[in-house]
């Protein structure tokens, strides 16, 4: 189930939303002030390793080095 975060327009407030079918998806609203006008927040997520080393390296699908 797809988490997407968003953020409001009129109040700037930042929330998220879990989403269990994007075929029955309704128009999101803002917890904080109820308004409609939000936008959808690119979000990034962390990776690590078991050791949860800061030297893990992960496969990407650009170009890097040999």
């Amino acid at each position: 189930m797809p988490i997407y975060e968003y953020r409001c327009t009129e109040c700037g407030e930042k929330f998220e939303l879990f989403v269990r079918s994007a075929a029955k998806q309704t128009a999101p609203t803002c917890p904080k002030c109820e308004s409609t006008r939000v936008q959808k927040v690119i979000s990034l997520f962390g990776v690590s390793g078991a050791g949860g080393s800061s030297k893990t390296r992960v496969a990407s699908c650009g170009p890097g080095p040999v």
